[in-house]
């Protein structure tokens, strides 16, 4: 009778329980927006080793030095020059205020070795990098144009080759790389684009899935032609990857022979990517801007997947949301969804070198370059914008997901000196709110090494929102390009959360890894790795 009692009693517990939860707020169904491709099939995977990469890059014929297409604006290309040099001959001043403080109280740089490097591998030279880099249990591994390399913790290279022999295609070259590991599930997602084929009719577009916890292991690959839901003819640029609890998300920019025809997005769930299983989904396309997907924490079981983009020179900022991203059946997607609190913002300028090094550096435009954080009611996120002849990331604080009223709770701009240039920044969030900034820098006042292109990292100053940033020189490049006009960046970096090394992953480790360019030699990029002790 006693034991009858105690379960009643839990049962009452429980109803009451369930009965004082607050009911599930729901997007506005006027918001819906109806995929362009109700189903787009895609074949299981085949899986990819080790042994099969190694035996391609012996016979890989180099294409010799590669450059990678001049970026593409999401604006008209006129018009994003004209933007360019309209903010590069904005009111002259010398310095601004607001510098962040010159050390960080809270960070500290634990260890960082050299990463991939411009000639790496048989590929070929790749100019720019577009650097991604992620950490796992026990390896790191960073992907930059035409190379994918394993690390372990303290920088021993584990593992290098080709994107073209890690997938296995050799038609065309493969770049635009971007690298995920899912901590949940202990697995690595790579993606690479390649060029388009001479038919005019395909463009590959590859994923690949750890069959295990180990990067060094056997992959699962899969292949899509992207034409298939972009059209003949148009070229799928720019691609991004991002994780929700059960699904993997991939946008992208399309453009067509007369300019950008908006961005595309599809999901597909981890249990079928997971399992070498092939997979349909809606695929959506004509999205505004450079949709940027988010990487989700890993305690956030908010079951709506978030997306960002900054259009060029708009100064908005437009979410969408997505329901069920793990099932194609009930797939939803709803916005635009338009922050308030979002300050004007303009193109930023080319970042100046010190003198002798030549041209500038490319800033790119005003997009979000890298993944998002999603945490619960909370999304971070990250670009360059304009201030005056200087450019400098400007990062996000958004809440009211829940709600569907996103707002932005705090806006910072972030530079690392009152004369520096700063760009191609990358924010990460652990599950407790502590931040950590990525991101590129020149200080041309400084002068030459002092001033030269340089990888600066930035906490939240204890996990508050609102507090002053801290920033770090990481490490500031022994040269610099010395080439006239503007020379090329990496349109990409990263930052990525430590889950420890036990057998269940935990994010509130306050230990960040960064990724991003440098320049050891004269127009030579390499990259720097880092772990950053928050």
């Amino acid at each position: 009778m006693k034991k009858f009692a105690f379960v009643a009693a839990l049962s009452v517990c429980a109803v009451t329980l369930i009965s004082l939860a607050p009911a599930q707020a729901r997007p506005d169904e006027s918001k819906r927006i109806a995929p362009t491709v109700p189903r787009f099939n895609v074949s299981a995977a085949v899986e990819r080793t080790p042994e099969q990469m190694a035996a391609f890059d012996a016979t890989f014929a180099s294409p010799g030095q590669v450059k990678e297409a001049a970026v593409r604006p999401t604006i008209d290309a006129a018009q994003y020059a004209q933007m360019k040099r309209a903010a590069e001959l904005a009111p002259g001043m010398a310095s601004r205020p607001g510098a962040l403080a010159p050390e960080s109280p809270l960070s500290s740089v634990a260890i960082k070795f050299v990463g991939a490097t411009e000639c790496d591998g048989p590929g070929g030279c790749w100019i720019p990098p577009d650097v991604n880099g992620s950490i796992g249990k026990s390896q790191f591994v960073s992907v930059s144009n035409d190379i994918y390399q394993v690390r372990s913790r303290g920088g021993v290279v584990l593992l290098s080759t080709s994107l073209n022999a890690f997938f296995g295609y050799s038609t065309q070259p493969m770049f635009d790389p971007r690298v995920q590991y899912d901590e949940e599930y202990q697995r690595w997602i790579v993606t690479a684009d390649a060029f388009e084929e001479a038919s005019g009719t395909v463009q590959i577009f590859g994923i690949a899935i750890s069959k295990t916890s180990s990067a060094t292991g056997a992959f699962y690959r899969y292949f899509i032609n992207t034409n298939g839901f972009t059209g003949a003819g148009n070229f799928y640029d720019y691609p991004m990857l991002g994780l929700s609890q059960d699904a993997v998300l991939f946008t992208a920019n399309v453009f067509t022979g007369s300019g950008f025809a908006g961005s595309s997005l599809f999901s597909v769930a981890k249990a079928r990517l997971y399992n070498g299983f092939g997979w349909g989904v809606p695929v959506f396309t004509g999205l505004s801007g450079t949709m940027q997907a988010a990487h989700q924490n890993l305690t956030d079981q908010n079951g709506y997947a978030w997306y960002a983009a900054a259009p060029g020179n708009s100064g908005a900022i437009y979410m969408l949301a997505e329901s069920f991203p793990a099932n194609p059946q009930d797939t939803g997607l709803f916005g635009y969804y338009n922050p308030s609190g979002v300050p004007a913002y303009v193109i930023p300028p080319s970042a100046p070198q010190p003198s002798g090094c030549g041209g500038k550096l490319d800033t790119l435009d005003n997009r979000f370059q890298n993944a998002g954080t999603q945490n619960g009611d909370a999304f971070y996120q990250v670009h360059t914008v304009g201030a005056g002849v200087f450019s400098e990331p400007r990062y996000y604080y958004i809440t009211g997901l829940n709600a569907f009223n996103p707002t932005v709770s705090f806006v910072a701009d972030v530079f690392a000196a009152g004369s520096s240039y700063d760009f191609n920044p990358s924010i990460a969030s652990d599950p407790l709110g502590h931040f950590g900034l990525n991101w590129s820098s020149t200080n041309p006042s400084a002068g030459f090494p002092a001033g030269n292109p340089s990888e600066v990292f930035a906490d939240n100053n204890g996990a508050n929102p609102n507090g002053t940033a801290q920033h770090l020189y990481v490490f500031t490049s022994a040269s610099c390009y010395n080439t006239s006009g503007t020379a090329r960046w990496g349109d990409y970096s990263q930052v990525s959360i430590d889950p420890g090394p036990g057998p269940v992953s935990n994010t509130n480790t306050r230990i960040f890894w960064i990724d991003n360019e440098t320049v050891p030699s004269v127009n030579f990029w390499s990259t720097e790795i880092a772990k950053l002790n928050y």
